[in-house]
């Protein structure tokens, strides 16, 4: 191996390592630098473009789109190197790789930071190879790459260095990340210092946690200060740098119990790299999933008492299951289960056990879909009736039978509030014997969970795309009431749910345990159920007079190890009134502010004490507004009631008047002041009238201590078997089986239609081809068999473009399913290419299409849409589902592809590819068949269109709206127009999508050879063209973009 292609190997010693810092920093300068000038470049142009167009001007609006995506884009490239600016670095790792036997170095960041746009200095810290700095020991280990598999490399060194203000101050040679001597170091800093360092002390069991793939669901049980919603939101950045294709920032929900905790991940989330995530409470979800039924004029949301009895009723498990029994006799009441009978003959279409055994069947659908299911099962049934040989319809009493059976099990759209509707639920369950008031106008969150879950099941026609993934902080403090609901509204999502049992303060509705939730949430086989024991926020003196006041509850306890760091002891004192108290607590307040503690908290019991201490407190001393709406977590004294502070952390906690009237010895008082102590980094002051809570006063026996804690075990009641990395090309086959087995599903449960034989020639042609010395005979007009007419299921990745690159001679969009080109062949005709990577091997342009040398074409590009104009055509393609919608150049619109689902491809367990088409009724399609003179008609059919594997004539559909669709020859082709199966054109024998569409150039009977029409001599041109190019490092798992220097100015 030569020189120049070796990295260099940076040296180890303190003198060495600081000449490598001073290099590292000189190439984050010069990029920062590069940025900057970029944004300032932008933002001068959209300055000059908002001087020169009119706001109504289409042209300068495109341009401005384009411009201010370009704009956002490099301004949180210029925040996030402004972050690697300030630390660029916190960790390296050495290593031998097994494969190409040459020693390797990485530095470890924030971020990565690149020399001259291609070398890289520094990696990401959700790189694939840095997850051996935070898991692997020294020795052999490997890391995964996504779609490439797992690798083996040799760790030699893992240093952790301390970096400030671009000075080395030290570093760490450890087996282990932040060793206990490195974290108690971190830890002893203040609150703000320990956030801006906490990616460099990620412990193996967070890792773990974090690199756990998004299709899978998680659940965690954390102690106070395990660092659970920290993970969290690092689980999510690590998501969106490794699986970008598949999520984006909005695909994400992030579900808190307050807003103070919302806004807090809210200030954390971007020094994280991610942008864009929607945060909510749980009952804003509710509202949210309630669409166009929630009124928030009309209605409103109330918290919940702690205390009241209902919500304990009501945030059951049991209520959930109330509610679902209440919704299955609903849906049975208003659904006919009589047996279905034909008028004329008599025939049985649909028997009542048939009817019945659907509902069961498709028990976990909503109602518009059990009736969709039931009215495809009675279609089938009718077609075979009225289609059949043995009795004939006429075509108007065909018509008349098709459209009373269409809607014979009722129609989707449901009549009706679903608050009235609850109201019944309700009314039913008092009289049962639950005193549950009516709500009125005023919903609490199960409320607002039994109302989202009526709206989901009775009502909902139309299914929105929510969230990919949720992620759920907290989660002890919501009912499974909350989670059934949540669960059955959002199907399709996988979710994080981190938590701790011991910290519920909600009594008696909140969760208690796990297992109802892991039954629920984790029924897969790489479902994942961990716990964080360590715990990182207190000292060891605070961490066991907190653990002292839980151990007096009778629940289960997860035991909680502290990182031996030690502080100051609890300090507890008496005063004699209330007025002391607030003298005390100021007294206290400003010495710790003497001390340099940034984050002060005065925690109360509920919010009427909150309101008259922050009163008190605020003649004495400097205090925040407290508002549980907009409050956000940051420096200062904030006074504020134990269920505001659930998730935060601070410096220094005082808890105010910790006397046995406020605090009882009892189970949910034992939560709430364990909840309180917990919160404090560093110190920790108990103040309190009359007698000390006995959860404080009395020490537990040894004998209780050890009654309720949760043994630790090594390995999971069930075990959960780690999932091994797999290839694309092992991803695509895995999402093909699932599909075929869903079909497969389908057509078991489905009706079973009957296949009609139309004529001896027909049967002939069957005994032909099980014949095995049979010659390939043409199936231009063959039926297929009814069953191949069922498409694939939908997948649940996200159609949307992400990428427009221009080339030459084509244009390609990239989405997560793969790679679409449009390639204008002449002035009249376009090919339409698609596959998972990018078209490949595409057969030869068909003889009867002439070509033009150059085609003169142009493309543009806005938020929504992409505009490509050549000759006598305009296409303009949905960003969001990548549909292709074809216009003359004129703007008169030809034809679309489906906006809901353009296209589909398969390779197992042949290779299969559907491009649907939105066909009106109104339109008449013909197939041209051996002959140019021969044209079958393609009105509500599905017929086979090709000529044999061994023919070269393109499949040709012409429709009368003035255009033609092509497929080479030498490929199965069939064209299927009924709607119940979806409009669209299925072949087979490639696993790729390939036609061609151009403007008609004849009639029906005319011959289908076009005129010769001269191409122009221009080569396409991009009128926007993008700013960035790609490369893919395997190491880092992702594309990083860099910017021209025509861009950077």
């Amino acid at each position: 191996m030569n020189q120049s292609q070796t990295k260099r190997i940076p040296g180890v010693t303190l003198e060495e390592e600081r000449r490598t810092l001073s290099e590292i920093l000189a190439i984050a300068d010069r990029n920062l630098k590069q940025v900057k000038s970029s944004v300032q470049n932008l933002a001068d142009e959209l300055h000059e473009l908002k001087e020169i167009y009119d706001a109504e001007d289409k042209e300068g609006l495109a341009l401005w789109f384009n411009t201010d995506a370009r704009f956002q884009q490099v301004r949180q490239e210029l925040l996030r190197m402004e972050r690697c600016r300030k630390k660029p670095y916190f960790g390296r790792i050495d290593f031998t790789d097994s494969s190409l036997l040459k020693k390797e170095c990485y530095y470890i960041g924030k971020a990565a930071i690149t020399k001259d746009a291609a070398e890289l200095v520094v990696i990401d810290w959700r790189a694939p190879i840095a997850s051996v700095y935070y898991e692997g020991s020294l020795g052999p280990c490997t890391y995964s790459v996504k779609g490439e598999g797992a690798f083996e490399i040799d760790l030699s060194r893992k240093r952790t260095y301390e970096i400030e203000q671009d000075e080395l101050k030290d570093f760490y040679d450890s087996d282990v990340v932040a060793n206990d001597e490195l974290l108690t170091k971190y830890l002893a800093k203040n609150k703000r210092t320990v956030l801006n360092d906490i990616i460099a002390t990620i412990q193996q069991e967070q890792n773990e946690i974090i690199r756990k793939r998004p299709q899978h669901n998680v659940i965690v049980q954390g102690g106070a200060g395990s660092g659970k919603t920290t993970v969290a939101m690092h689980r999510i950045s690590y998501i969106l740098y490794n699986y970008d294709l598949e999520f984006q920032p909005k695909d994400f929900y992030i579900i808190g119990s307050n807003r103070i905790l919302l806004n807090y991940i809210t200030g954390i989330l971007p020094d994280l790299d991610v942008y864009g995530g929607s945060q909510m409470t749980m009952e804003q979800l509710f509202t949210r999933l309630l669409y166009e039924d929630w009124d928030g004029q009309k209605y409103t949301i109330k918290k919940l008492d702690r205390e009241n009895k209902t919500a304990c009723i009501k945030g059951s498990y049991s209520w959930f299951h109330d509610l679902e029994d209440f919704c299955r006799r609903y849906e049975w009441s208003h659904i006919p289960r009589e047996d279905v009978y034909t008028e004329k003959t008599h025939h049985l279409l649909m028997s009542r056990s048939s009817i019945e055994e659907l509902l069961h069947k498709f028990d976990f659908l909503s109602l518009p879909d059990k009736l969709d299911k039931l009215t495809e099962h009675l279609m089938a049934k009718l077609e075979n009736e009225i289609y059949g040989r043995y009795y004939t319809y006429p075509p108007e009493e065909q018509k008349a039978l098709l459209k009373y059976y269409q809607t014979y099990f009722g129609k989707r759209e449901r009549k009706g509030s679903i608050f009235e509707l609850y109201d019944s639920f309700l009314t039913e369950q008092n009289n049962k014997g639950n005193q549950i008031p009516l709500p009125g106008h005023a919903f609490d969150l199960y409320d607002l969970a039994a109302l989202a879950y009526l709206y989901k099941r009775i009502k909902e026609t139309e299914v929105i795309q929510e969230a990919s993934h949720v992620v759920i902080d907290e989660a002890q403090d919501f009912g499974m009431m909350a989670y059934g609901a949540l669960k059955y509204c959002l199907s399709k999502c996988t979710y994080t749910i981190m938590g701790d049992v011991s910290q519920n303060i909600y009594f008696d509705y909140g969760l208690t345990d796990w297992e109802e939730l892991r039954s629920l949430m984790l029924p897969g086989e790489f479902d994942y159920f961990g716990l964080l024991r360590k715990s990182y926020r207190n000292t060891v003196e605070i961490s066991d007079f907190a653990t002292n006041i839980l151990q007096h509850g009778n629940f289960p306890i997860y035991p909680v190890e502290p990182i031996i760091r030690h502080g100051n002891e609890v300090r507890k004192s008496a005063c004699k009134d209330e007025e002391q108290l607030i003298l005390e607590t100021a007294k206290t307040v400003l010495q710790w502010q003497k001390n340099g503690y940034e984050t002060i908290a005065v925690i109360c019991r509920d919010k009427e004490e909150e309101r008259r201490v922050s009163k008190e407190l605020r003649k004495r001393a400097a205090i925040r507004e407290f508002d549980a709406e907009t409050e956000e977590f940051g420096s200062g004294v904030m006074v504020l009631p134990i269920e505001y502070a659930k998730g935060l952390e601070f410096d220094a906690v005082l808890l105010f008047n910790a006397s046995d009237r406020n605090y009882p010895a009892e189970d949910g008082f034992a939560r709430l002041l364990y909840v309180a102590a917990t919160r404090a980094l560093h110190e920790l002051a108990v103040l309190y009238t009359g007698k000390l809570t006995d959860l404080i006063a009395v020490t537990v026996s040894e004998e209780k201590k050890q009654k309720y804690v949760v043994v630790r075990q090594e390995q999971p009641v069930r075990r959960v078997r780690e999932e091994k990395p797999k290839t694309n090309r092992e991803l695509e086959l895995e999402r093909v089986s699932h599909g075929k087995f869903e079909m497969e599903l389908r057509n078991r449960i489905g009706p079973k239609r009957i296949v009609v034989q139309n004529s001896i020639d027909e049967k002939r042609a069957e005994k032909m081809k099980n014949t095995a010395n049979r010659i390939e005979k043409s199936e231009f007009g063959g039926l297929p068999d009814t069953n191949s007419l069922r498409p694939l299921g939908h997948s649940r990745l996200n159609p949307e473009v992400r990428w427009v690159t221009g080339h030459r001679d084509c244009l390609e969009l990239t989405n997560a399913f793969g790679v679409l080109r449009i390639t204008p062949v002449s002035e009249n005709t376009v090919r339409i290419s698609f596959a998972g990577e990018a078209p490949d091997h595409l057969p030869d342009i068909p003889s009867e299409i002439e070509t033009a040398s150059r085609v003169k074409w142009n493309y543009r590009e806005d938020k929504s849409r992409v505009e490509v104009r050549f000759g006598k055509l305009l296409l303009r393609i949905d960003k969001k589902t990548g549909g292709i919608s074809f216009y003359t150049d004129k703007e008169t619109l030809l034809l679309s592809e489906s906006p809901s689902l353009p296209r589909q491809i398969s390779s197992s367990p042949k290779n299969q590819t559907w491009t649907y088409f939105d066909w009106s009724k109104k339109e008449v399609l013909k197939a041209r068949g051996a002959v140019d003179q021969q044209w079958l008609d393609l009105k509500t059919t599905a017929k086979y269109i090709s000529f044999g594997a061994k023919s070269k004539r393109p499949a040709c559909i012409l429709s009368n709206r003035g255009y033609q669709i092509l497929i080479p020859g030498g490929r199965r082709v069939m064209c299927c127009t009924i709607p119940m199966y979806g409009l669209y054109v299925y072949t087979e024998g490639e696993v790729q999508i390939d036609y061609f569409f151009r403007t008609a150039l004849q009639s029906f009977v005319r011959s289908s050879q076009p005129p010769a029409h001269a191409g122009a001599s221009n080569p396409g041109t991009n009128e926007y063209p993008h700013c960035c190019t790609a490369e893919k490092s395997v190491r880092s798992g992702r594309c990083s973009f860099y910017l021209p220097d025509s861009v950077r100015g």
